[in-house]
């Protein structure tokens, strides 16, 4: 049996949480097939013999696909999408919905959707929802759109399953001390300075402010640490804010830089990671960098809030503490008994929920489901 995964394209660098899923899901199956949409003259190797990427996209294009993208691929899907089952993953929307639910009438074939990331509105989900199974990443996700169904008075039998399975997360290679000595180098950070890094988007939420006050309230009593906005522009407001950050925060203490070519060097060599995000929006349920950092043995601080309350292990505190993230801030930095237990519930929280044989195996499950319920 084979499955087409439908996403954006399917590129190195793998910086994309949608395309990590797809990366470890595909790779991470042992009974189905995997298909994968490429991008013309950029092969990916060491995928595995049951993996195939085709050269279905022009480029990479931008961190949101054009509208004449999707156009194309749509129109190749309908022509050369032969595969056994279709896997849509992307944050759903309702024009995207629309031509994914007519291209599998079109082909007749059946199909599985994740949501990548939570949509901004929940309302009216049948626009936003059409796979025969639909697969979202924490049950904060599916709380919401049972709540959206019920509000829209969609009656259970009209919907499709929704299955809630955690995002994958395959081998993490360690950061050599020479890499981790190289970033240091290249953001002007002390060799043996404790580093607090935030590793997230500047514009869609308060977890870049909520870190900044962080970094304003710490930096004069303890001049010795240092604070990384690591971020991706996903729209032109980022680099404004990220301009204004470098105006306000003390430059001595604060480092602000977008697009590191490897961010988990950084996150090797920092003392925690810290990550109070109160809105997802166009990241995935749990963010992939912070399971990356579970595995790499770095504390992780965030919110016990929204998806992230379903994130095992990291220290998960209220909604708007400041003093409480800066107390456990400073006791991942002060605290070896503290640091110890939070590294080995992270590590066990990967191990147990998110290794990407499991999850893979959890998916084939949907797969067969799928297929068994198609009528013949």
């Amino acid at each position: 049996m084979r499955v087409l995964f439908v996403s954006k394209p399917f590129a190195r660098p793998f910086h994309d949480g949608t395309l990590c899923l797809v990366r470890d899901v595909a790779t991470g199956l042992r009974r189905w097939d995997a298909r994968l949409l490429g991008v013309r003259g950029a092969p990916v190797a060491g995928l595995g013999a049951r993996v195939e990427v085709l050269p279905a996209y022009a480029d990479r294009g931008r961190f949101a696909p054009a509208v004449s993208a999707n156009a194309r691929i749509a129109a190749w899907l309908a022509l050369h999408g032969s595969a056994d089952l279709w896997h849509f993953v992307f944050a759903p929307n309702p024009r995207a919905s629309h031509v994914g639910r007519a291209l599998t009438r079109l082909r007749r074939v059946p199909s599985v959707q994740t949501v990548a990331s939570p949509p901004r509105s929940f309302d009216h989900p049948a626009a936003l929802l059409f796979g025969d199974a639909v697969v979202v990443q924490s049950e904060h996700t599916k709380r919401a759109f049972e709540e959206a169904f019920e509000r829209a008075g969609t009656p259970s039998r009209r919907r499709a399953p929704l299955w809630v399975v955690p995002p994958p997360l395959g081998p993490v290679s360690a950061r050599a001390p020479e890499a981790q000595a190289a970033v240091r180098r290249a953001l002007e950070l002390e060799p043996s300075a404790p580093v607090l890094v935030y590793p997230g988007d500047l514009e869609t939420s308060r977890g870049a402010e909520t870190f900044a006050r962080l970094a304003e309230s710490l930096a004069a009593t303890h001049p010795a640490l240092r604070f990384v906005f690591a971020y991706r522009a996903k729209t032109p407001e980022a680099d404004r804010i990220a301009e204004r950050l470098r105006r306000r925060l003390p430059p001595a203490s604060v480092r602000v830089t977008r697009d590191l070519p490897d961010v988990l060097a950084l996150v090797a060599t920092s003392s925690a990671v810290v990550f109070p995000v109160d809105d997802l929006t166009g990241k995935v349920d749990l963010p992939i960098v912070l399971l990356e950092a579970m595995a790499l043995g770095v504390p992780v601080v965030t919110l016990d809030h929204g998806p992230l309350a379903e994130l095992d292990g990291p220290l998960r505190l209220p909604l708007g503490d400041d003093d409480a993230l800066a107390r456990a801030v400073l006791a991942m930095l002060n605290d070896d008994a503290g640091r110890a237990p939070v590294v080995a519930a992270q590590r066990a929280a990967i191990h147990a929920r998110h290794a990407s044989a499991s999850v893979a195996a959890r998916y084939e499950e949907i797969y067969d489901d799928v297929i068994a319920r198609r009528p013949r």
